[in-house]
């Protein structure tokens, strides 16, 4: 039996050694390896400081991703499925792995560790960079994405919620009848069409693509699309992703000049309360969701239809 141990354990080893010379074989020695391991919009956010390794001459970048379907980066980017095998790998060789988890959750307090500077800059300084950095996510789309999109030209693409997420924040949603009095307000003016979870509540008087629609598909709709309103999530970064313009319900869970666009308009008011960076729990009702209303939101997204799509969106610079 101990022989049969050691025979076993010395094949077990020649096993993973293979396993790890295919590995770099086919997908390269990597300079740096980034992870995050979170949600759909974690993982676009990664996007920022692969862009920003790539812009300082990285020539090959391993991305531990959850969502490998999500992402299309050029050969010097290999996207690979989440396993901690792959990470235990770039330990084994020496390659630095960073991860770029931006914040910590105090389940006592509901509270995630308040951000001190915007959250795609905390996650470039996580990546080792320094510098100046570009506060934006990046996703290509290629030409066929973009035709097969082309029905959605001019479109108003709407989100009803933001509970289906990774991580679902009561103190991040809007109230949905509101949303629907938004709707109603201006589905004679532009062609609404609503995205998100099937779990999502339904809206009245919209193209109801809920479930629909994979995350790319999404991207080349936003991307066609006049403008994106919802809140502060997953489809925000992916409309800021494809140059897509926001209106967002912020409330005052957090500072949209932390974890949002200039390109946008953001709908926020603040409270005493306010940053509180809670997750669930609220003392004071939701006040500073409350306070949005439907008239302010259709004023401020018939404003953001004025702009002319042709026109670049603002991107905020940060230097480390």
């Amino acid at each position: 039996m101990e022989r049969a141990s050691v025979t076993s354990d010395k094949s077990s080893r020649f096993h993973r050694w293979a396993w790890g010379a295919q590995v770099l074989w086919q997908h390269g020695l990597p300079e740096v390896v980034i992870s995050f391991l979170g949600g759909a919009g974690d993982d676009l956010l990664c996007t920022a400081p692969i862009h920003e390794w790539l812009r300082r001459g990285a020539r090959r970048i391993w991305f531990i991703s959850r969502h490998p379907s999500l992402h299309r980066f050029d050969r010097r980017v290999r996207v690979l499925h989440e396993d901690a095998a792959f990470l235990a790998l770039a330990s084994k060789i020496g390659r630095p792995t960073r991860f770029v988890s931006y914040s910590k959750y105090n389940d006592t307090l509901d509270r995630d560790t308040p951000l001190t500077r915007p959250l795609i800059a905390e996650m470039c300084a996580l990546a080792g960079l320094q510098g100046d950095i570009t506060l934006r996510p990046r996703l290509s789309l290629n030409e066929k994405e973009i035709e097969g999109a082309a029905a959605f030209k001019d479109t108003l693409l709407v989100q009803s919620s933001g509970l289906t997420a990774a991580v679902p924040m009561l103190n991040k949603q809007w109230h949905a009848e509101r949303i629907q009095g938004v709707v109603e307000q201006l589905s004679s003016d532009i062609r609404v069409v609503q995205i998100g979870s099937i779990q999502d509540p339904p809206l009245k008087g919209v193209l109801d693509l809920r479930g629909k629609t994979a995350f790319r598909e999404t991207a080349a709709m936003l991307h066609q699309a006049r403008l994106f309103f919802g809140m502060a999530g997953f489809p925000m970064h992916l409309a800021r992703a494809v140059d897509c313009p926001a209106v967002i319900i912020y409330g005052g869970r957090e500072p949209a000049e932390l974890t949002g666009y200039p390109c946008n308009i953001n709908l926020s008011y603040a409270p005493d309360c306010a940053p509180c960076w809670q997750r669930n729990r609220c003392d004071h009702d939701r006040v500073c969701l409350g306070k949005i209303t439907v008239d302010e939101s259709v004023s401020a997204i018939r404003q953001a239809l004025s702009i002319r799509r042709e026109n670049p969106l603002a991107v905020a610079q940060y230097r480390l």
